[in-house]
């Protein structure tokens, strides 16, 4: 699976509704409303490592994706279980220079606005990739 910035990871882009994601992946393992916000429902996929979230306030649109699969690549490039410094410079770096590190007891997280990207790490090594709907200057979604 391949992440495109913007657009959302491998077959799946921001903006379907759960019936197309249904028809790609089949019946999810797991469907959840997220516990802070009620407007979403999460999907959860085990074998491909993949939550995906829509926003049911906006037609039920996906926005959001969280993936902890090893296959995940940007330009061919691996991310999960690898070293978040490698991740920054190798696999983003001509990309996205810029990243907002939060760091909490046992895991931080790297966190880039313009493209809407989350890099969870433990162990100094990238775990999971969240990825959400950009939204334009005057915050209204770009679907």
């Amino acid at each position: 699976m391949e992440i495109r910035p913007k657009k959302g990871i491998g077959d799946f882009t921001f903006g379907m509704k759960a019936e197309e994601v249904v028809a790609k992946l089949g019946k999810p393992d797991k469907i959840y409303q997220d516990e802070d916000d009620e407007n979403q429902l999460l999907y959860q996929y085990n074998k491909s490592k993949l939550r995906l979230t829509f926003f049911e306030d906006h037609e039920g649109k996906l926005g959001y994706i969280r993936c902890s699969s090893p296959t995940l690549t940007y330009q061919g490039k691996p991310i999960i279980n690898s070293s978040i410094e490698k991740v920054k410079k190798e696999v983003f770096g001509k990309h996205i220079e810029e990243w907002e590190e939060e760091d909490y007891d046992f895991f931080a997280t790297y966190v880039n606005e313009e493209y809407w990207i989350v890099l969870n790490v433990e162990y100094d090594e990238v775990t999971e990739v969240e990825v959400g709907v950009p939204f334009n200057d005057d915050e209204e979604y770009e679907w």
